[in-house]
């Protein structure tokens, strides 16, 4: 006596919905660690240049002048060489603060970080910075608080 099953063909409606399930806790978990990705690469690509011009400014006039620059004829000069598009230097002593700025049109490509800041304090030692630390929102935001 032999008994024929029946052969199961697809998936039922539970399996589908688990499989959906699952997937809808993947993306929750993944998008906001994706955006937080996105404004990263954005600020290295658009900001960090810029900073980083203004930093290498600052470094070679410190090593030359065995002090930072105070005047602000003299810390334009350091800012003309950076492209500024993106971001506003600003100082405060040896303080650095860089403002993103731009429009709040959805054109804009630092949209998120509009507003948000990240300031940067040079670390010297024998006549020369040494590091730089990082602080403000954007650093918080981004976690690049501390020396770089």
């Amino acid at each position: 006596m032999f008994i024929k099953m029946r052969e199961s063909k697809g998936f039922t409606l539970v399996e589908l919905m688990i499989v959906v399930a699952i997937i809808g806790i993947l993306a929750a978990v993944a998008v906001p660690y994706y955006q937080k990705y996105i404004q990263k690469s954005r600020l290295t690509s658009m900001v960090w240049p810029g900073i980083h011009a203004i930093q290498t400014n600052l470094a070679a006039y410190y090593s030359a002048n065995g002090t930072l620059p105070t005047t602000a004829a003299t810390l334009n000069t350091m800012y003309s060489d950076a492209n500024t598009s993106y971001f506003s230097p600003s100082n405060s002593g040896a303080t650095l603060t860089f403002a993103i700025t731009g429009t709040s049109t959805s054109a804009n490509p630092l949209l998120a970080l509009r507003g948000m800041s990240i300031i940067a304090h040079p670390q010297t030692s024998s006549g020369k910075i040494k590091y730089w630390q990082y602080s403000g929102s954007i650093a918080t935001a981004l976690g690049l608080v501390g020396a770089q």
